[in-house]
């Protein structure tokens, strides 16, 4: 299997990149301490945001763009929301360990991260656009619904595991204690970025708490696709 991007994506937004971590023979199912690094993060950006507005951080005002440019004004980028926890004073979830790295690692870069069981899926993986006919079941229900058609999503055959490019995570291919197969994905829109760094910082951190081996690689125009 592979995970590919449609082209038009990166024609469409030039200075996209999709950073891609591949993670196997984890173990997921203990337990990790981040309270004290956490703590320093969520110093760092309780402090920025007490003299910039969310609307004006660069990363943050990018993905508003972006989600308006194909009709959704509404939605909010995972890492807003993130980082929007940590300014009004709220916790931050421990979910289980991959993904309170993976959110580690996302607040401390301030990037948008989402991850996927491998295991639960069939076949390859597109960040394409929906034709509005795909299947998705968001994080938590069990209902089905339906994408806009021209909505960039990321899927398998008929399936959405992320809607609105990262707004809103699948029930159906959610990390649990028992993933030993992940996905890891990780965008950035800016021209200058710390891409490279981040999925450098995550892969390592993946490898010291939770073993198996990683693989990390950007995804551009010009190489679009990795093996899974």
């Amino acid at each position: 299997m592979k995970f590919k991007i449609d082209k038009r994506i990166f024609e469409r937004y030039e200075n996209l990149k999709i950073g891609v971590v591949l993670c196997r023979g984890i173990k997921n199912d203990g337990s990790i301490d981040l309270a004290l690094e956490m703590e320093n993060i969520k110093r760092n950006i309780t402090e920025k945001f007490q003299t910039i507005e969310l609307s004006d951080h660069p990363v943050i005002r990018t993905w508003r763009d972006i989600y308006k440019d194909f009709g959704e004004k509404k939605c909010r980028s995972s890492v807003e929301s993130l980082i929007r926890r940590v300014v009004n004073g709220k916790e931050m979830p421990s979910i289980n360990p991959l993904v309170d790295l993976y959110n580690f690692v996302s607040l401390k870069y301030e990037l948008p991260c989402g991850g996927e069981d491998l295991e639960k899926i069939t076949s390859d993986i597109e960040l394409t656009y929906a034709t509005g006919t795909e299947n998705f079941i968001s994080l938590g229900e069990n209902e089905i619904e339906n994408p806009q058609e021209g909505e960039i999503v990321y899927k398998f055959s008929d399936t959405i595991i992320c809607r609105n490019f990262n707004y809103r995570e699948s029930e159906v291919t959610k990390l649990t204690k028992d993933t030993k197969k992940a996905i890891l994905v990780m965008e950035s829109v800016l021209e200058e970025d710390n891409l490279q760094e981040a999925l450098e910082d995550l892969a390592r951190r993946i490898q010291i708490h939770l073993g198996g081996s990683t693989k990390a690689v950007i995804l551009k125009a010009e190489n679009n696709e990795v093996k899974l």
